[in-house]
């Protein structure tokens, strides 16, 4: 591993990452991170999760983080939002006409003003509204998401998406998720660092999926879990234990570390 002391901000991943399997912050990385923040270095959250769903999750002492969420389509500090790229309302119409003409069983959600849309009734346990999605989609969209059995069918709505929205997809989560043109961690970043008048050298960046690819291969230095899929793994710089292995505190121990004997 590369022994860097100018690492001052670390960009973390919640899901798989910085959260154990079972959906907490382990003790160590508690720990870490607290003394991190002792140290005067700063934490961003990076995570694909929408704003509502990333307090909860995290311990209260680590107070208010500031948050790149909706996988780089919005950050927000203290409650405010201070970036947004986000799917123009013409174009998530278009989309989803196409996904309930090619796939009219499939269920489509949309990401309106920090809430879940739905077109249909459904397990999820997380809150969520039905909602006719044409009448909805005359806002711009954070993402639109589709689930369903038979995803392959809308290949051809993912060839044909409009310019100003992608698609984004995993291997490990059987959904599809469309974003922004240009909607991605690493720009959003990239916005952040340049807000703080910081550069992305200060930074020590946690992934697991390919939505943090471009992330850690943009940072200081990138660290992948070892739970990471392989191509997060192929461009970190480095690989850390499991998020159920405390495999951020790792990190962030040793850099701590390198710090203090290089003062």
């Amino acid at each position: 591993m590369p022994e860097p002391t100018n690492l001052e901000i670390a960009a973390i991943d919640m899901d798989d990452t910085l959260l154990r399997s079972d959906g907490s912050v382990s003790p160590r990385n508690l720990a870490a991170l607290q003394q991190w923040q002792r140290t005067g270095r700063q934490i961003v959250i990076a995570t694909g999760r929408p704003r509502r769903s990333v307090q909860p999750a995290l311990p209260a002492v680590l107070g208010t983080l500031p948050i790149i969420c909706y996988n780089g389509a919005e950050i927000h500090i203290n409650g405010r939002t201070i970036y947004e790229r986000l799917i123009p309302a013409d174009a998530v119409r278009q989309i989803v006409e196409q996904a309930l003409t090619i796939a009219p069983e499939a269920t489509i959600g949309l990401e309106v003003h920090g809430e879940l849309y739905l077109n249909r009734v459904t397990n999820r346990t997380t809150p969520y509204h039905v909602a006719d999605l044409l009448e909805v989609a005359r806002h711009p969209a954070a993402k639109v998401l589709l689930f369903g059995d038979q995803l392959e069918r809308l290949t051809p709505l993912l060839a044909s998406l409009p310019s100003t929205a992608r698609a984004l997809l995993s291997a490990r989560y059987r959904f599809i998720q469309i974003l922004a043109e240009g909607a991605d961690k690493a720009v959003a970043l990239c916005e952040l660092m340049a807000a703080w008048g910081r550069s992305l050298a200060d930074v020590v960046a946690f992934g697991d999926d390919t939505n943090d690819i471009e992330m850690l291969r943009i940072s200081g230095l990138g660290v992948a879990m070892a739970n990471a899929v392989d191509e997060v793994r192929a461009v970190a710089d480095h690989i850390t234990a499991t998020n159920d292995e405390d495999g951020v505190a790792l990190i962030l121990e040793r850099l701590l570390i390198n710090k203090k004997e290089s003062a």
